[in-house]
């Protein structure tokens, strides 16, 4: 049996399901992905993309407060 802990559900408009569904079949190409699997995929994707502007933002802030310095 699947742990109730490890997992919970999510609510989604007709047309945000929609969308999903067209969308699980081109994040793998030739393939097609569950639901979960693609929602899972793409905030795992979303997520780097964050992360890595983040980066660049605080590496322009960096090199912002060195030229100041000078």
């Amino acid at each position: 049996m699947t742990c109730k802990f490890n997992y919970r559900g999510i609510s989604l408009k007709n047309k945000t399901y929609s969308d999903l569904e067209e969308l699980s079949t081109k994040i793998e190409p030739g393939e097609k992905l569950s639901q979960a699997k693609t929602v899972e995929t793409m905030v795992k994707n979303f997520k780097s993309l964050l992360t890595n502007n983040e980066e660049v933002i605080n590496d322009k802030k960096n090199q912002e407060k060195q030229i100041c310095k000078r």
